[in-house]
């Protein structure tokens, strides 16, 4: 069984990791580096909050990956293929399921200390 601390550590590195892979993106000359900056604005934005483990924040943020997931699967399957599209694709994909489990492990936290 995973803890809120392991947890909180697994986003951490999810987040890293997507952050990375949008960043190669500027050393590829795909993006700009004001475009990648927009980009990560409303992820850091959530990441403060999903770090206070405010479980409606998990709810909401779940629905902001959907757009992110929208935007990289047309460039994954719409445009030309590029391999650090796929990536950012799977990343945002493990990242959703992830935080989809983050109130369940919040509560099941919660109700062993209040026992």
């Amino acid at each position: 069984m995973i803890n809120v601390k392991k947890y909180k550590i697994f986003t951490l590195i999810f987040f890293l990791s997507l952050f990375t892979v949008k960043f190669l993106n500027i050393f590829q000359q795909r993006i700009e580096l004001i475009t990648y900056f927009i980009w990560i604005l409303p992820l850091l934005i959530f990441y403060y909050f999903l770090n206070k483990l405010i479980i409606r924040t998990y709810q909401w943020f779940c629905f902001i990956l959907l757009i992110y997931f929208l935007f990289a699967s047309i460039r994954v399957f719409g445009t030309a293929f590029f391999w650090i599209d796929a990536l950012e694709l799977l990343i945002i994909s493990i990242l959703f399921v992830h935080v989809m489990f983050g109130p369940k492990i919040i509560n099941r936290s919660n109700q062993n200390t209040s026992n």
